[in-house]
């Protein structure tokens, strides 16, 4: 029976695993193994260190170049209020604009619910605050 380190693994399983691109990963003369991925993650070879550095670089490229189109969006479809800071706004106006960026942009809710947080911080904060209160009751 082989080791559970011999096991054979899918090339970009083993560069999510390295935190790296799949372009990035070396080619090797046989398949990837989870031997071969733990030797890398535990020698941290220069190359590795780099892949890891632009692929987070991407990332948060891509993450914020999301974050202003969902913006924009926002913008487009008339929620365009300044943060008033209250339960209200959030309950009330933000989470209209949550609902219908979801519908429009068929955007996750998670990122529908970043959205609100980088433009609306003090409501969404006292609307979490007020539901942590109420908890407490």
């Amino acid at each position: 029976m082989p080791a559970k380190l011999d096991k054979v693994v899918k090339p970009r399983w083993a560069a999510k695993v390295l935190g790296i691109d799949y372009a990035d990963l070396p080619k090797l003369d046989r398949p990837w193994t989870k031997r071969d991925v733990r030797s890398l993650r535990d020698s941290r070879p220069g190359w590795l260190t780099e892949a890891r550095r632009r692929h987070a670089t991407r990332v948060q490229q891509a993450n914020e170049s999301r974050a202003a189109e969902l913006d924009a969006e926002l913008a487009r479809l008339g929620y365009d209020a300044p943060d008033l800071g209250t339960v209200d706004q959030a309950a009330l106006y933000i989470d209209g604009a949550l609902t219908h960026l979801t519908t429009v942009t068929r955007c996750s809710e998670d990122e529908a619910d970043r959205a609100a947080w980088r433009r609306w911080r003090k409501s969404m904060a006292a609307e979490e605050d007020y539901a942590d209160d109420e908890d407490a009751w």
